[in-house]
């Protein structure tokens, strides 16, 4: 496999957008196989751009809205970023569900992911690049178990859209089409290594331990048997009084819980809004009955330090395979840790940038959510995870 990182900062004239994009690209072959993965501002007619980006590349492209992106040159506040893959051993599957209802999101998925691996072995699919837009009632983590479970444990890759922190202007793209809530994905098959790290590097500075003995859907109702904003603010926590994503950005939560397996799993789980009538707190991820929940502080510091981190450990896996030779790098981070930084986004692309070594081209986005598989605490084992306030690296 090969790959371009295609980037213009132009969104308003979109011919000289895709005329930008066409002059880097110029001079490079597609082999066998290709795909597109695109990023775009919330700004940008996604849906003028996608027919634009067919019509000149005329290769299937899938993609999303991004707050932020990572590109070649750094972090970008507003652009297209476009990167190209093309194989001669491994075949891109592209595909995209219909526009969700309530009603439909796993029968849509699942007959998705059919049609895209009809005629193969279900062990043929090696990664899965996937990138959606949840409906309200939904959280990325819907999207990750209907995955994992039609893709009988396929590792996947992907971020949910996000837009200017609006929280109504996320779309995502495939083939030309443009839809608000649905999931697009590349299945990859062939020959294709992924190696995946991430990393969420929290202190957690309060004294307090609590587990969730009470819960409605994504809302945790009580913990210890205490009403959960009771709870919180026992712990010295202050609760904030209004409601949105922004709220508690520098306090994540981590979760502990275990699998029916009896594993144990260690993630983040960012707090959207608590509810001063009821006393419980939406999150914005599922927390399991019986999680152990602690309270987090993020700072400049630790994100600057957790970005650097995944990059050595991804880029040391690197170097220690022989028979394959990677070329194409993507990046996922949780748009929460743009809060943290302020005016200093800097500090992310100084701690990648300078470790990509030669012959691999990257791009990525800030999401409102992550896909990345992780291990249990403990254990080698693998499994698709969706995660907040945390930092991923693909190389392949």
């Amino acid at each position: 496999m090969r790959s371009l990182a295609l980037f213009t900062e132009e969104i308003d004239d979109l011919e000289t957008a895709v005329a930008e994009l066409k002059e880097q690209f110029a001079g490079a072959e597609l082999q066998a196989h290709s795909a597109g993965l695109l990023f775009a501002h919330p700004d940008t007619d996604l849906q003028e751009l996608s027919a634009l980006l067919q019509e000149s590349f005329d290769l299937p492209i899938i993609g999303a809205t991004t707050l932020l992106m990572f590109t070649m040159q750094g972090i970008k506040k507003e652009g297209i970023s476009l990167q190209i893959f093309t194989a001669d051993d491994c075949e891109f599957r592209v595909g995209c569900t219909s526009e969700l209802t309530s009603g439909n999101a796993r029968e849509e998925l699942a007959a998705m992911y059919s049609r895209l691996t009809a005629d193969i072995k279900e062990e043929q699919v090696k990664l899965i690049l996937a990138y959606g837009n949840p409906l309200p009632d939904m959280v990325g983590e819907d999207f990750v178990e209907i995955l994992d479970d039609v893709g009988r444990g396929a590792p996947i890759y992907g971020a949910m859209a996000s837009d200017n922190f609006a929280m109504q202007d996320c779309k995502i793209t495939c083939g030309g089409r443009v839809l608000q809530h649905g999931l697009s994905l590349i299945a990859i098959t062939g020959r294709v290594k992924p190696i995946t790290h991430y990393v969420f590097d929290v202190d957690v500075s309060l004294d307090y331990e609590g587990v969730v003995t009470e819960l409605s859907g994504n809302m945790v109702m009580k913990l210890d048997g205490i009403p959960f904003a009771e709870a919180i603010a026992n712990a010295g926590m202050d609760c904030c009084e209004a409601i949105g994503p922004c709220g508690y950005v520098n306090t994540p939560f981590k979760i502990n819980y275990n699998t029916e397996d009896g594993e144990e799993i260690e993630m983040l789980r960012h707090l959207y809004y608590v509810d001063k009538e009821s006393g419980g707190g939406l999150f914005c991820g599922k927390v399991p009955l019986g999680a152990r929940v602690r309270i987090g502080i993020v700072t400049r510091d630790t994100i600057h330090d957790s970005v650097a981190v995944v990059a050595q450990r991804a880029l040391e896996s690197v170097k220690k395979v022989k028979d394959y030779k990677y070329s194409s790098l993507l990046i996922t981070s949780c748009a929460s840790r743009i809060m943290s930084y302020t005016n200093d986004l800097e500090k992310d692309a100084d701690a990648y940038i300078r470790l990509i070594p030669e012959g691999i081209q990257m791009s990525g986005i800030y999401a409102f959510g992550e896909i990345c598989p992780s291990r249990a605490v403990n254990s080698s084992r693998m499994r698709n995870t969706f995660h907040n306030t945390t930092f991923s690296m693909l190389v392949m």
